[in-house]
C-alpha cells in the first residue's frame, strides 16, 4: 500500500475514533451547567498543575537518562534530553501519528551523537516500564473500587501486555548470546528487509540493556512508579478547583489510570475525545460525580496539560532551530539512513 494512502487511512481512523469518544463523553450533557461549573472553578488549583506538569517531564527525563547512560555506556547531559522530550510531547499535542515518539530519540541522537537505533530502543523500554506501573495501578483500583467492566478489561489487557513485553525483552537481553545468532541466521535469509534488520537488531538490543541489569532495572521501576504517582497528584489537585469530593490520592490514581488506558487508543492530536471520555468514565462511573462537573473538570485539566506541553515545546523548538514542518517529516529523515 502506498505510504500516503496508509497515512491518510491512519489519520482518518484516529480522527474518527476521537470524534466517537468525544461524542460519548459529551452525550446528554447540559452545556449551560458545564459553563456554570467552569465559571465557578477556582483556577488557582488549575494553575498549580502547570509547574507539576513541568516537573513530571523533568522526572521522565531523569528516568530516560538512566536508560540512555546504561545502554550507551557514558554520561549524558540533561539539557538535550529535556529539550527532546519537551519537543516530543508538544509534537504529540499538535501533530498526527504521535510523531513525538520519533522526535524524542531522533533529537537526542542528533544532539549527542548517540546511536539512533539504541536510543529508540530505550524509548520502548520506557513504554514497558509505564505499562508496568499502570498495570499495578489498574489492579489496585480494580481491587479497591467498584469500577466499570470496561476498566476491568482494560486493566487485564495492560497487565497481559506488560507481562508479554517485559518477559520478551528480558529473555532477549539476558540470552542475547544465544538468541541473536539464531535471529541473525533467520534475517539473513529474508530479502530486502533482512539485511536492514540484521544491521539494527544488535543496536536495538543494546538499548534494552537496562532490563538485564538488576540495579538499573530497580531504579527505573522506582522512577516509573514515582512518575505516575506525581501525575496522579496533578490530576488530584484539579479536584480542588471544582470541589470534587473524592479520595485525593485514590481518586487521582483512578483518573490517571483510566485516562492512560483511554489515550492508548489511536486518536487525533492531543488525544482529544479519548482524554475526555477517560476522565468522565472514572469520575462518573467510579465516584458518581455529576456529569457536568466531570466534563468541566476534564476540559480544564486537558487545557492545562495542553498549555504546559505546548509552551515548553515551543521554547525548545525555537532553541533547536526547528519548525513543526520539520517534525512532521521526521519519520522520513529517520528512514533515510
Amino acid at each position: 500500500m502506498d505510504r500516503r494512502v496508509r497515512r491518510t487511512i491512519q489519520l482518518v481512523a484516529g480522527v474518527a475514533l476521537s470524534g466517537l469518544f468525544l461524542w460519548l463523553a459529551l452525550k446528554g450533557e447540559d452545556w449551560g451547567a458545564i459553563r456554570a461549573e467552569i465559571a465557578r472553578a477556582d483556577l488557582r488549583w488549575i494553575a498549580l498543575t502547570l509547574p507539576l506538569g513541568t516537573y513530571v517531564l523533568y522526572a521522565r527525563c531523569q528516568r530516560w537518562r538512566i536508560l540512555l547512560e546504561r545502554s550507551h555506556g557514558r554520561s549524558i547531559a540533561m539539557e538535550p534530553i529535556f529539550s527532546a522530550s519537551a519537543i516530543g510531547f508538544m509534537a504529540n499535542m499538535l501533530l498526527p501519528f504521535r510523531v513525538g515518539e520519533i522526535a524524542r530519540p531522533y533529537l537526542v541522537a542528533r544532539n549527542t551523537g548517540l546511536s539512533l537505533t539504541t536510543t529508540f530502543a530505550t524509548v520502548v523500554v520506557e513504554r514497558v516500564l509505564d505499562l508496568m506501573a499502570l498495570a499495578v495501578f489498574g489492579i489496585g483500583i480494580v481491587m479497591l473500587a467498584d469500577v466499570p467492566p470496561l476498566v476491568v478489561q482494560g486493566a487485564k489487557i495492560v497487565a497481559l501486555l506488560t507481562a508479554i513485553a517485559f518477559g520478551g525483552a528480558y529473555f532477549v537481553t539476558v540470552q542475547r548470546r544465544r538468541v541473536l545468532p539464531v535471529l541473525d541466521l533467520l534475517w539473513a535469509k529474508v530479502p530486502v528487509i533482512g539485511p536492514v534488520v540484521l544491521r539494527l537488531e544488535h543496536e536495538f538490543v543494546d538499548g534494552m540493556a537496562a532490563i538485564s541489569d538488576p540495579a538499573t532495572l530497580l531504579r527505573t521501576i522506582l522512577w516509573s512508579f514515582y512518575i505516575w504517582f506525581v501525575i496522579a497528584v496533578g490530576f488530584a489537585v484539579g479536584f480542588r478547583a471544582l470541589g470534587i469530593d473524592v479520595p485525593f490520592i485514590g481518586g487521582g490514581i483512578t483518573v490517571t489510570t483510566v485516562v492512560a488506558l483511554a489515550v492508548s487508543v489511536p486518536s487525533a492530536p492531543a488525544f482529544v475525545g479519548q482524554f475526555e471520555y477517560g476522565c468522565k468514565l472514572a469520575l462518573e462511573q467510579v465516584y458518581a460525580v455529576n456529569g457536568a462537573v466531570a466534563i468541566s473538570y476534564t476540559l480544564l485539566m486537558h487545557t492545562a496539560q495542553f498549555v504546559t506541553q505546548i509552551l515548553l515545546g515551543l521554547v525548545f523548538l525555537v532553541r533547536e532551530g526547528l519548525s513543526l514542518g520539520d517534525l512532521s517529516h521526521l519519520d522520513e529523515k529517520v528512514k533515510e539512513p
